[in-house]
Formats: structure tokens, sequence, C-alpha cells
């Protein structure tokens, strides 16, 4: 018990120390949130639906799968819950039904909504957008 304690204790340390530590430097490095709808603007304008309802088609480019692969990151992340806790560690409660490409459309409506914020890391951005609209309550 105390290991698994441990093992999640240092990874929400290591996910908040690679937040904390996003400043100008590497936001130079990073994805900006401007870019990041600029790679997900091919996805969101050429997405599929299928019969299965968990699946999507989608182009098979670099962004796409940049796209992809960045939100996919973010929801995993996003659901994680130290042992015992009630809220998730970043206190986002997204609805269990909320797909993948609805994250995406969220982050791409949230980054027009506040141009101010383009130049800021992509998963700074991604968080805001998510807290905003499904903040855990309570």
């Amino acid at each position: 018990m105390r290991r698994r304690w441990l093992r999640a204790f240092a990874f929400v340390f290591a996910i908040a120390a690679a937040l904390a530590g996003l400043g100008r430097d590497a936001a130079a490095e990073g994805l900006s949130a401007e870019e990041m709808v600029a790679a997900c603007k091919d996805l969101l304008s050429t997405v599929k639906k299928t019969d299965d309802p968990d699946a999507v088609e989608l182009d098979n480019t670099f962004q796409t799968g940049s796209c992809w692969g960045a939100f996919l990151s973010i929801q995993q992340l996003i659901i994680f819950k130290m042992e015992g806790a009630r809220t998730p560690v970043f206190r986002v409660c997204v609805p269990e039904d909320t797909t993948l490409v609805q994250i995406i459309q969220l982050f791409d409506a949230y980054v027009r909504r506040h141009p101010e914020r383009q130049g800021e890391p992509f998963t700074v951005v991604a968080l805001a957008a998510l807290h905003e609209a499904y903040r855990c309550k309570g």
C-alpha cells in the first residue's frame, strides 16, 4: 500500500514540477496554445464519426497525430486521483461520456475566446479551459 502511494505521489510531483516549470524557456521549447490550435485545425475539420460510438476516423497526418496524442495525454492526466481521493488531482471533473474530440473542441473555443493566451504553453491553457468548463464542485 505504501509503495502505491509513493508511486502515485512521485507521478503527481513530476507532473506538478513540469507544469510549474513552464515559463518562458519551456514555452519556447514546447507548443504554444496557438500552435496547438493550428495542429488541431485539420483534425477538427475532418474528423468523421463511425458506426462505433467510441471510434472516430481521422486523416493520417503528423499534425492530426500530434493533436490527438497531446490531448490523449491531457485526458488521461485530468482523471488521475490519489489513492482514496474523491476528486482528481487537477480538480477537473469531466463527465465520463466526454469524448476526446469534445475536449479538443473545448480547448479550441477557449483559445479563440482568450486570444491573449495564445502564446502560453498549450498544456497550461488546456487545463485552464477544462477548469472553466468542468471544475469539480465542493
